[in-house]
Parts: C-alpha cells; structure tokens; sequence
C-alpha cells in the first residue's frame, strides 16, 4: 500500500511539467461550453415589431404574447419600435398591405441562417395562432400535458451532454501526454528496471486520471448550475456515470501515447476523438430523436450510453433502456483496462 501511494503521489507531482495541457484539459469543456451557450438560441427571442396603427397590427402583437411553454417562458417578447427597417437591430416586422391583404414583413439585419430559421419560426406561430382564432368553434385545440412542473432550459441539456466530454478529454489528454512524454524524455526506462507490477503502475495512473477527469467535470456542472439554477437530482450518481466513462478516457489517451510516444500526435488525437464521440454522442439532443445514420452512430460512442444514464437525474424522464447502457460501459471499461495492460506490457515491460 505504501508503494501504491508512493507512485500516486508521484503522478500527482508529474502534474508540473504539464501545467498547460492540464489547463487545456480541465478548463476547456467549461469554456466550450460558456462561449457556446452564449450564442444558442434561447427559448424568448427579442422581436421588434414597428408600432402596429391598425387593429390587424395589435392582433398580431397580442399572438406574439400568448405563444409560449405553459410552465416556461414565452417563445416571442414583442418590442415595439418606431423603425420600419432593422438598422441596428437583429430583425423587425412590419404589417403592410400589400395587393389589399394586410401582410407582415419581415426584414433581417446581418444575422446568420439559424438565426433568421428561428425569427421566422416564431413569426408563422404568430400567423398560425391569429388564424386558429379566426376558425372560431372549428378551431384545432392543442393540449399541453407537462411532464415536469417548469421547463428547463436548453443549455441544461447542452451541458449535461458535454460532461462525458469533460471527463473522457481530461483523463485522454493529460494519459497520452504523460505516457508520450516519458518516451521522449526516456524516463520511461525507469519504469522497465523498477520492481513495481505493472497493474499498481496503471492503478496510480489511472486513480489520478479519473481524479483530473473528476476536477473537469466538477467543474462543468458547477458551471451549468450557476449559471441555469438547476441542478441534478443526485450528484453522487453522475459521478457514478461519469467513472466509466473517465477510465474508458484514460486508457484511451494512454494506448495512443504509447502508440504514438509523441506528444503533439498524442496531443491531436485525443483531441479529435474526445470531440467526435461528443458529437456523434447526443452533443445537441438525443440520437434517437434524429433517427437514421446517425442514432446508429450514436450507438458506437460511450458518450451516448452516459448521456441515456444521465438523462434521468436532470429530467425525471429516460429516453432508452438503462441496464443496457450500464452494461456497455462497464464492459467497454473492463476491454479498454485489458487493451492497455496488454499494450503497456509489450510497448514497456516486455518490450521487443
């Protein structure tokens, strides 16, 4: 026991010589995620809308404001302005009567193609309820039946998807630079003299890759909490989910050090494949919900198995079965375990 916390304190020490992939690996996730959910539509747009002088006008305002989630926020906040074109606005609507039927026009400013998808769509909501109101007793009655007591924001969802992300970057990234570094440094010829086992060398490792992965993750959801006021049911069990998801990171990152055993490929790489999974695995909303190529993409990255277990603590609700998802990642962790053993066997302690 005293030589396990021997080498772990040692890992810990190694943390100096790589203080800025650490900061890259820890800190990036958060950042990602402040400047992205800076830019994401939120569910109530600004729309400026030229002060209505007609009865049509103020119909259409009054639509505006009874369009919304009935335990959120409304989808359109109508601004009235005196402009008539959006100079120095995002968008403004106009009624006009064009060939005698009175007709809003909507006109953009630099915006890009999602924003003006957006603007647009809130806009036909509009015209679609005025006209539902003018079918009378003919009219089509939606009902709403709300599976949670208030709505939860978007970016609760973009966060959560990003905390595998922040786990499996973190323990992929500092593993690989590590195992890279000590190849070019030759250090890892200390290694393959010392009595130690190899199982109690990756055990260190590994203890402090899931710590680091823990530190990101933590400091993620710390992130989503502040800045959303909500969160999870039980952190405890995201942590849980989480665990896997970090050792299937760590392995990752130290099989392509030792295949690469430089630190910029190593560096790339595990880059690249944490963003991937991220992506192909329910980044922006579940892979089900797309359907085709990609939700059997989804099945291939453990991210997409996290965010299915993590689902249920932020919305009270699942999306697939759980024990499957429980069942891959724990046996993709055991096969990555084993990868790595054997590899780190060949590459280190019995090398050709």
């Amino acid at each position: 026991m005293r030589r396990f916390l021997s080498l772990l304190a040692h890992e810990f020490r190694l943390a100096r010589t790589t203080i800025p992939i650490h900061a890259v690996a820890i800190l990036e996730p958060v950042v990602l995620y402040a400047l992205l959910t800076a830019i994401l539509v939120h569910p109530s747009l600004d729309v400026y809308v030229t002060t209505p002088t007609d009865e049509v006008g103020r119909s259409l305002v009054t639509a505006m404001q009874s369009i919304g989630s009935p335990i959120g926020q409304a989808y359109i906040n109508p601004i009235l302005t005196d402009k008539t074109e959006p100079d120095g606005l995002r968008q403004v609507i106009t009624v006009e009567e064009i060939n005698g039927t009175p007709t809003a026009v909507q006109k953009y400013n630099l915006i890009d193609s999602n924003l003006v998808k957006n603007y647009r769509n809130r806009l036909t909501a509009a015209a679609l309820e005025l006209w539902n109101d003018n079918l009378g007793h003919k009219a089509v009655v939606v009902v709403q039946e709300s599976s949670l007591p208030f709505d939860i924001p978007y970016t609760v969802y973009f966060g959560m998807a990003m905390l595998p992300l922040a786990a499996m970057l973190s323990a992929s990234m500092i593993g690989a630079i590590l195992i890279a570094q000590e190849f070019e440094l030759q250090t890892i010829d200390e290694y393959r003299v010392a009595p130690t086992p190899t199982w109690m060398i990756l055990s260190a490792r590994m203890v402090r890759l899931v710590l680091s992965a823990a530190i990101a993750a933590g400091l993620l959801l710390a992130v989503i909490g502040l800045l959303n006021g909500y969160w999870p049911d039980s952190i405890g069990m995201v942590a849980l989910i989480l665990l896997p998801v970090a050792i299937i990171g760590g392995c990752l990152g130290m099989i392509i050090g030792l295949q690469t055993r430089t630190t910029l490929p190593a560096f790339i790489l595990t880059l690249a494949a944490s963003i991937t999974f991220w992506i192909i695995g329910d980044s922006f909303k579940p892979a089900a919900l797309f359907g085709g190529f990609y939700e059997l993409a989804s099945y291939l990255t453990p991210n997409s198995y996290a965010v299915n277990l993590l689902f249920p603590y932020f919305y009270r609700s699942q999306i697939n079965p759980l024990p499957l998802s429980v069942l891959v990642l724990v046996c993709l962790s055991l096969v990555m375990l084993l990868a790595l053993a054997v590899l780190y066997a060949r590459r280190v302690s019995n090398p050709e």
